[in-house]
């Protein structure tokens, strides 16, 4: 009994545990860590940025290729391409779901004049809700430019040139600048472009090396 209660007493009186003190970040500190995540932040964003376009410019070149392939794809059935502008060397998106889709944008029947000589009202192209604007009404590329030109053999010599049509320029949806393809190496239809079929849009548009084409 004596042992048991020795043995007691000794757990009971027993020290308490030492604390560890916290010692909290001084008013230094807490600018060096700061400052740290300012220059990581200055790192970072501009190459998040930087990647973020090049995937929508990526993005826009696939669209504008499928575009062209639904052309050509138009062109194999009725034997020439589609006046998907209406002769302004700009898309106009009526003619361009009339003959490419077989129906207007919002899926309602297309009007005669729109269809471009679509007269199966075959549906050479399936759109998709990210290359339409809000309102379902204009046709956007992964800027959200919706001022697309379109280039195409218009005599059926296999190549573009001053003969089917002009060089004209494009706006940029956040700016409003419009900017023009560099006619000496880009786009030379005085030379020719051996191409069917070229869209292309104001990309970025920061300048006209931002613009993107179907063909390159």
């Amino acid at each position: 009994m004596s042992d048991s209660r020795s043995g007691l007493s000794r757990a009971t009186h027993r020290p308490p545990p030492a604390r560890v003190s916290a010692r909290a970040f001084t008013l230094i500190e807490l600018f060096v860590v700061i400052a740290i995540i300012g220059i990581l932040a200055a790192i970072l964003i501009p190459t998040i940025g930087s990647a973020r376009v090049s995937a929508k410019r990526a993005e826009t070149k696939v669209r504008f290729g499928q575009w062209a392939a639904a052309m050509e794809q138009f062109k194999q059935e009725y034997g020439y391409y589609p006046q998907i502008d209406g002769g302004s060397s700009k898309v106009v998106p009526a003619l361009f779901a009339g003959a490419l889709m077989g129906t207007a944008l919002n899926g309602a029947t297309a009007g005669a004049s729109d269809l471009c000589g679509n007269k199966k009202l075959i549906a050479f192209y399936s759109i998709s809700e990210n290359e339409l604007s809000s309102d379902r009404t204009k046709l956007v590329d992964s800027f959200g430019n919706t001022d697309i030109a379109v280039i195409y053999d218009k005599n059926g010599d296999g190549q573009l040139s001053v003969a089917d049509g002009s060089v004209v320029a494009v706006a940029a949806v956040d700016s409003g600048v419009t900017y023009t393809p560099d006619t000496t190496s880009d786009l030379n239809l005085a030379t020719g472009v051996r191409a069917g079929v070229i869209f292309y849009s104001a990309g970025k548009g920061a300048s006209a090396s931002d613009i993107v084409y179907s063909w390159k």
